[in-house]
């Protein structure tokens, strides 16, 4: 590659905006990532506190300041409301997993976005370029199957761009998407275990 066509890459609008959707979507990945990380928690374990904890969880009081996750949260929640009628902790309880959940989930949606647009930029970039270079067939009677393959592989370097920054991002999705189901999961079953044990 020469330093014209690098220079005509780096001055491409498509290849600008797949650059800054790469860099994005490998900040949102460190963060999410991060976030999981710091949120780690042995469900099953505390599950089972719960589960064989007596009436006011004195038990649970110093675990639960030991490490801030969304499992510790939503429990630190209900043992603060137990004394509420069980309808009224239960919809106490569902609106703090929703922000739990919207907390986990809400980073996922623009990774999704730039997984699904990233290939159709690119598919853009390429169909630009191709138009680009029949144009300059045409203004160049004389020119061979060089002209047109010169300019084509140029074209078809936005549709590999594309799919550069569009798998990475795919794969990162699903992933997150999984890990954040999981928590739902685990969420939804320690406010069942909250309202069980503390509703009156």
């Amino acid at each position: 590659m020469t330093y014209d066509n690098l220079s005509l890459y780096l001055t491409n609008p498509t290849f600008i905006i797949l650059a800054l959707m790469s860099v994005y979507s490998v900040t949102v990945m460190i963060n999410q990532a991060y976030y999981l990380f710091s949120s780690r928690e042995r469900g099953p374990e505390l599950v089972q506190l719960l589960e064989n904890a007596r009436s006011g969880y004195t038990e649970l009081t110093a675990i639960l300041k030991a490490k801030d996750t969304p499992h510790r949260r939503l429990v630190k929640a209900g043992l603060k409301h137990s004394q509420q009628s069980a309808e009224a902790l239960g919809a106490l309880l569902s609106e703090e997993a929703k922000g739990l959940r919207w907390e986990a989930e809400h980073r996922l949606a623009a990774l999704g976005t730039i997984a699904n647009t990233a290939p159709f930029v690119g598919l853009f970039g390429t169909v630009v370029g191709v138009i680009r270079a029949f144009q300059a067939i045409a203004l160049k009677a004389s020119a061979g199957p060089s002209v047109v393959a010169s300019g084509i592989a140029e074209a078809l370097i936005s549709t590999a761009a594309g799919l550069f920054v569009a798998v990475p991002a795919v794969v990162a999705y699903n992933y997150f998407l999984k890990r954040a189901r999981k928590l739902s999961l685990e969420l939804d079953h320690i406010s069942t275990l909250l309202i069980y044990r503390g509703g009156k």
